[in-house]
């Protein structure tokens, strides 16, 4: 605030010499060009009048070079101030863009999923990008634009009265005019940049999935109806804008002959008043400079109003999304899980759509416990894992994380214990290394590396020619399935928590590759908890319990012994997949 405030004085000072530099004029013009020329030197309303009052009248060459040191000095000046506002409005204004963007960077990151589900993609994206920078302009651009205007505005109208007062009629009318134009098309305005928002939002989002989804798009043949929404969102958002070129054209029309009545009228007056005698050549000259600026700072008031709607439009949404309560994330108190957590749940239960995705789970998992989840797609697998770290929300029932309930946890802190290798794997436009090493980007790379290995990440990096340091494509493109998934998996290994939660990252894997990642696993992180979620049962063999989930309710649970004498649905899926095995070994 300070420097908005120092930066809109310089502004102001540069707006003061604009409106006294025709002044001097004004005494230029009476006192040496007007004699020059034959005429009489006439005495004139300018407030610098003091600076050639002692000098002879006669002595033409002193006053020239006195008012021209003068004018000379406000040039100077004039963009010293401009330099000095410019620079410091936005030098800290930049700084300002960049917390309100890091701000909503973090109010996202930190969001919880129920929270997030009210913004789609396309929201998101404008409120973590354009929308500071709207406000940014707001702050910087327009604030100070609105001082400078109705400053000028006031002081001139101060200035053509020191001249005569009916120079002030037409402007003072013209410009009550324009300001009830203004408030007229005022919420109209607004709405049009509400609606350039939301549609701009929806195009956004048709993009981004049309890019991220490219290939899914081809792989179907899609691409005509991808393109027709692209299209549908494209020509509403165009109709939008041409619905603001018609609502700014008639509002303008209606300011744009005002103005030229203002200015034809004065320049009638000044006329009429300089034939009568009532006003000096030099008051003539200063009033038309005045009357120009006049017609300038009423173009520039329009203009900061047309973009001070968009930029509060901004301003509401991004202050709105920073401000609004996250009762989900609230939820959590700031204390921080052992080193090495036992987690309980009892009677959890998730709701969705009118039943139950998730009932009545009761689990107790002691620090250092392999637990295997089983069932079919959709039977509430991954909704389990997400709820043990704080990533999802029980409608019934509790998790207790070392015997305490798991919102008096800190949410970052709960998290940090937990290395999670997601089902639907996400890799950056970047290294593979930088992949690995996401929770600490500046590890060394014998960390990295080590990971990878376990990971069977070696396997196909190395043969690349930058090998870890081979950058890929966004979102992963350029590498199989498999891969992808062994990156992952070298994520969460990398992180080294104290829990870790597979879920299903080894689907795209061979059964020699998933194996080896499994054997490295249980030998470099025995002591730690592991959950692992997969549709191969051959690879739970050697977990303390195996949970088959069936409908979001658990149907068998046990050891592997125990489930292989239940008979059960566990028992004839490891029976069919070993003997699929089987025969593809002996294939």
């Amino acid at each position: 605030m300070p420097v908005q405030v120092l930066a809109t004085l310089f502004g102001l000072f540069r707006v003061v010499i604009l409106l006294v530099t025709p002044q001097v004029v004004a005494l230029l013009v009476d006192r040496v060009i007007t004699p020059l020329l034959g005429g009489q030197p006439k005495n004139t309303s300018s407030i610098f009048f003091f600076l050639v009052e002692d000098i002879p009248v006669e002595n033409y060459t002193r006053t020239f070079w006195t008012l021209a040191a003068t004018l000379l000095l406000f040039a100077v000046l004039f963009f010293i101030f401009f330099y000095l506002k410019w620079h410091l409005a936005h030098y800290f204004s930049l700084k300002s863009e960049g917390a309100m963007r890091a701000a909503a960077l973090n109010k996202l990151g930190n969001a919880s999923g129920q929270f997030l589900s009210g913004y789609s993609a396309g929201d998101l994206i404008l409120i973590t990008t354009k929308d500071p920078f709207n406000v940014r302009d707001l702050y910087i651009q327009r604030s100070q634009g609105f001082a400078d205007n109705i400053f000028y505005l006031i002081v001139a109208a101060v200035l053509l009265g020191r001249i005569h007062w009916s120079l002030l009629f037409l402007p003072l009318a013209g410009g009550i005019f324009c300001v009830i134009v203004i408030l007229l098309y005022k919420t109209r305005i607004r709405e049009y940049y509400e609606a350039v928002w939301r549609d701009s939002a929806t195009l956004s989002t048709t993009v981004q999935e049309s890019i991220y989804g490219v290939r899914t798009v081809a792989s179907f043949a899609k691409e005509a109806e991808r393109y027709s929404r692209f299209e549908a969102d494209n020509e509403r958002l165009k109709q939008t804008e041409y619905g603001g070129i018609e609502l700014f054209a008639f509002r303008d029309l209606r300011i744009r002959i005002a103005r030229v009545v203002v200015f034809l009228g004065t320049l009638a007056l000044v006329v009429f008043l300089g034939v009568k005698g009532s006003i000096t050549a030099g008051e003539f000259t200063a009033t038309m400079g005045y009357l120009g600026s006049l017609m300038w700072q009423f173009t520039g008031l329009i203009f900061n109003v047309n973009a001070s709607q968009r930029d509060l439009v901004s301003g509401k949404r991004l202050f709105d999304f920073l401000n609004a309560g996250d009762e989900v994330a609230a939820r959590y108190g700031d204390k921080t899980p052992s080193a090495a957590p036992s987690i309980r749940t009892e009677h959890l239960s998730v709701k969705s759509g009118g039943h139950y995705a998730l009932y009545d789970v009761s689990l107790e998992i002691p620090y250092g416990t392999k637990l295997g989840i089983m069932g079919k797609t959709g039977s509430g697998k991954t909704l389990l894992c997400k709820l043990l770290q704080g990533l999802a929300e029980a409608d019934e029932g509790e998790i207790y994380i070392d015997g305490s309930p798991i919102h008096e946890y800190d949410r970052n802190a709960l998290l940090k214990s937990f290395s999670y290798a997601m089902q639907n794997v996400f890799l950056f436009s970047n290294t593979i290394a930088s992949n690995i090493a996401l929770y600490d980007p500046f590890a060394e790379e014998e960390k990295i590396e080590r990971a990878g290995a376990l990971a069977e990440v070696d396997e196909f990096a190395r043969r690349f020619p930058d090998g870890y340091q081979t950058t890929i494509g966004e979102k992963g493109f350029g590498l199989s399935g498999g891969q992808k998934q062994r990156i992952s998996i070298a994520r969460a290994l990398f992180k080294n928590a104290s829990v870790f939660i597979f879920d299903d990252v080894t689907s795209a894997l061979d059964l020699e590759t998933e194996h080896a990642v499994f054997c490295n696993l249980a030998r470099e992180c025995a002591d730690k908890t592991h959950i692992l979620v997969t549709h191969r049962a051959t690879a739970l063999k050697d977990c303390d319990e195996i949970l088959y989930l069936e409908d979001g309710r658990i149907a068998e649970r046990g050891t592997f012994d125990e489930l292989m004498a239940l008979g059960g649905n566990f028992a004839q899926i490891y029976s069919r997949q070993a003997k699929e095995m089987n025969f593809t070994e002996q294939a």
